[in-house]
């Protein structure tokens, strides 16, 4: 059954029942009883199916849930309830084909009455429940009955839970079973406690800890206790990820132990020690390869150069890695394996020792498994078609570019190939047109000729040199009229994704994100811009009114990027050009009660100051001044970098506690902007201003070794943000050595742009494109922005007039300034216009 077919199943298993309100969403049913009223929370029972189960199940359940009159909702079709079950879309949602909300006082005799009915039925485990009876499908747990969602202090979205006395219990499900405090177990009539995980498997592998939590299942260190061998154990859930051809997820693990012992004797790959069940889950216990994946190997030591890099170490090559891997995977191939999910997360660093873990996936005598990591398998295995060595070789071209550049392959594109071409442009931008040694070999690793592919292996493993036999593609050259085409597909883009925001179920987070760094409010921002197009005025009237009954029924506080502050920046132009917002009762001014130990810039004290100075210039209202002045002296007060050390190490250039969303920059920005208002801020700038100098000239010297990270060139943590304060530095102070500093950043920032992964405003391109424009409208160069703006359509998916920048998704901020297509939209209107305001809120 297709989702097509959704409206069938309901009316199929509802028949004909007046008095019910039936509502079929994205992925629910909803049936409510006329006149049932629904608490906020409760105790909620779910109902387990494997979906080739799902509609004999239904025919017996629904008749029951009718008759007791209670509110219910199931998966809209059987295609719905193969994605909740995958284990991986919702790992928290897996296994609930139904979801029934009683009355308090009937929660137990309806859990014990089908539990009776349903006994001796499969379905996946519900994690984050308890079971009613082990043999029975029927689970149950304490939360809300509609989504109650609130702003927490920062302004992050949450999903609470009230208690009696006040208490707050978040509401979200979790992988593990959760209760509130105040609540008793109707089942067991046991409090709250703490439940954790079986501390011994297999009666004597010893837990040690967790290394990857997932809803298909773990993977532990553990202890033998029998003789103290430290292995791995991987979980395999049951009745999880259920394909037609391949059984669900312990099929795989099944796979996996039948591979690997056929390379028993293949050094690098893990020794399997035992499989075993534990419940209706399998397990296999391996011999344990190393302390980390390769990934978690290139953020702590840096990643893998060429040997004739000058900042290579001799130790750790890209010629000793891909040689190593290479030679593994011939000897995998020599035992006619194809290993299928070659990725960084899937091979496994000790030192000098390099190994491949993973095998369920792998296809050997005849069998293997539909799958792949997104992005590091060619298109053919995509489609689908029989295994062959170079599906593994391609992999490895991809892994040695991830390690080489840091930067993971494009993986959201619809057509299967695109990764691949992304890749070979990624190479010429960072080698040249035509590279040489170990790099000319993962070029024509991903060549996607077989023959060359297959010549290449054997020179990576045989540590020969090579030419490259691939021409790397042209790099795309952002044209003024290409820039104008693709702001013109991108707001239309924006447009189609605030229509779906707007007509969005009330049950998302979406529907109450009225911020202006995730939400409502900054997708308006940008469209203020293009108000004088088709559509973009009733757009913003709706998003007006949206966003303001989204910040008031979340209670949204003070904050500039995602609290209120931003919200009335957005509300008060819309109305300054005509945008009627019924309701709306001007900018809210913090009460003397507000105070935040939060200084930054995202939801602190500085971008509470920088939002009402903003609008003291629309309104001129002088309360505005006076919630500057006290931010001022919050800020004064606090720590200029922060309380918290900066995680990563020196060597990363990243220091969270500089950047602009949540340290000295951000910070100084605003006593920048505040100095003509507030004495006190006038009076410190000048020693904010010093140790920022200082911080950036540090970051400076450590920007473009081995070790430097993608986020040290971004505008939240890294140089993009640091340059922009030092730019506005400059002009206010006017000092020439602030503004050469800035251009000395901005340089760093260009040479870098091969290693910035996302094509986003925070942590990405868009935000170091911003301030390589804000240089460009200084001095008229536009080399970098337009630079920046190659590297974007690199890392995007479709074609270079209409780039496809983020997998599509209503929940994920995809369409945001922050994380989505409004802040590129305001990165290419003003590349394509030679200036304009900065999307997020900021003097510009």
């Amino acid at each position: 059954m297709t989702d097509a077919d959704s409206m069938d199943l309901a009316a199929k298993i509802l028949g004909d029942h007046d008095g019910r309100m039936i509502r079929t969403g994205p992925v629910w049913t909803v049936v409510a009883p006329d006149g049932v009223v629904l608490p906020e929370h409760g105790w909620k029972i779910h109902l387990s199916s494997r979906a080739a189960d799902f509609s004999e199940l239904a025919a017996v359940v629904v008749p029951v849930l009718l008759a007791e009159g209670c509110a219910f909702k199931f998966a809209r079709s059987t295609a719905v309830l193969r994605t909740v079950n995958d284990g991986h879309t919702s790992p928290a949602t897996v296994g609930k084909a139904f979801t029934v909300y009683p009355e308090r006082a009937r929660v137990r005799d309806l859990g014990l009455r089908l539990a009776d009915l349903l006994r001796g039925r499969p379905g996946p485990r519900v994690l984050s429940d308890r079971q009613v009876d082990p043999l029975a499908p029927v689970y149950y747990r304490y939360g809300p009955f509609s989504r109650s969602w609130k702003a927490a202090s920062d302004g992050r979205l949450l999903t609470v839970v009230h208690g009696p006395d006040g208490e707050e219990f978040g509401g979200l499900a979790t992988m593990n079973y959760r209760q509130p405090g105040w609540e008793t177990d109707p089942f067991t009539s046991a409090a709250a406690q703490d439940l954790t995980g079986p501390a011994i498997l297999g009666d004597h592998y010893r837990i040690t800890s967790g290394l990857f939590e997932s809803g298909r299942g773990n993977v532990y260190r553990a202890v033998d206790e029998r003789d103290g061998t430290a292995l791995i154990v991987k979980q395999a859930r049951a009745l999880v990820d259920e394909q037609d051809n391949s059984g669900d997820v312990r099929t795989r693990l099944r796979n996996e132990r039948r591979v690997l012992a056929a390379l028993a004797d293949v050094d690098g790959v893990p020794r399997v020690f035992d499989h075993f069940r534990h419940g209706a889950d399998e397990f296999l216990a391996l011999s344990d390869l190393g302390p980390e994946n390769l990934s978690q190997d290139v953020v702590r030591n840096g990643r893998y150069l060429p040997a004739d890099d000058p900042l290579a170490d001799p130790g750790r090559t890209l010629e000793r890695l891909g040689q190593r891997l290479a030679r593994i995977l011939a000897e995998i191939h020599r035992r006619g394996v194809v290993m299928h999910d070659l990725a960084p997360k899937n091979i496994v660093v000790d030192a000098d020792h390099i190994g491949i873990v993973d095998f369920g996936l792998a296809d050997y005598d005849g069998f293997g498994i539909n799958g792949s990591t997104p992005g590091y398998a060619p298109a053919r295995q995509r489609r689908g078609e029989p295994a062959l060595d170079v599906d593994d070789l391609h992999a490895l071209g991809m892994t040695l570019l991830s390690a080489a550049i840091y930067v993971s392959p494009v993986s959201f594109a619809d057509d299967h190939d695109i990764p691949r071409q992304r890749a070979l442009q990624l190479l010429r931008a960072r080698f040249g047109p035509a590279p040489t040694g170990v790099i000319a070999i993962v070029a024509d690793l991903l060549s996607g000729e077989d023959e060359i592919v297959r010549a290449a292996a054997r020179c990576l493993a045989g540590n020969m040199t090579r030419t490259a036999k691939t021409a790397l593609p042209s790099l795309p050259v952002v044209t003024g009229e290409l820039a104008t085409e693709i702001t013109d597909n991108l707001l239309a883009d924006v447009l189609v994704r605030t229509d779906e925001i707007l007509s969005g179920t009330t049950g998302n987070s979406t529907a109450y994100d009225a911020s202006v760094y995730t939400g409502t409010a900054g997708i308006g921002l940008e469209l203020l811009e293009h108000v004088d197009r088709p559509g973009v005025p009733e757009r913003i009237t709706q998003l007006a009114a949206f966003t303001l009954r989204a910040a008031t029924a979340v209670h949204l506080q003070p904050g500039l990027l995602l609290g209120r502050t931003g919200v009335d920046i957005f509300l008060q132009r819309a109305q300054s050009l005509g945008i009627d917002i019924p309701g709306h009762p001007g900018p809210v001014i913090p009460g003397d009660r507000w105070h935040t130990d939060i200084a930054d810039l995202i939801g602190g004290s500085a971008g509470v100051g920088i939002g009402h100075l903003l609008l003291y210039g629309n309104d001129r209202d002088p309360a505005h001044l006076a919630v500057v002045r006290r931010c001022v002296r919050a800020v004064l007060a606090a720590d200029p970098v922060g309380g918290d050390p900066d995680p990563l190490p020196p060597a990363a250039a990243v220091e969270p506690s500089v950047g602009s969303a949540h340290g000295l920059a951000g910070i100084t920005e605003f006593l920048l902007c505040a100095s003509p208002y507030d004495p006190a801020a006038a009076a410190a700038v000048d020693d904010f201003v010093e140790l920022l100098v200082k911080r950036t000239e540090s970051l400076l010297t450590r920007m473009g070794t081995r070790f430097t990270l993608p986020l040290s060139a971004s505008w939240c943590q890294g140089l993009a943000g640091v340059g922009q304060t030092l730019l506005r530095a400059g002009e206010v102070l006017d000092n020439v050595d602030l503004t050469r500093l800035a251009y000395q950043t901005g340089a760093a920032v260009t040479d870098f742009l091969p290693h910035i992964i996302v094509p986003i405003q925070c942590c990405g391109l868009v935000g170091a494109g911003n301030f390589l424009i804000d240089l460009a409208l200084r001095d008229g160069n536009w080399a970098p922005a337009q630079a920046t703006a190659a590297h974007i359509l690199i890392r995007a998916a479709g074609p270079a007039n209409h780039p496809v920048l983020t997998a599509k998704s209503v929940e994920d901020g995809s369409a945001s300034l922050a994380f989505g297509v409004a802040g590129a939209l305001g990165f290419f209107r003003r590349l394509s216009r030679h200036g304009g305001p900065f999307s997020l809120p900021l003097f510009s």
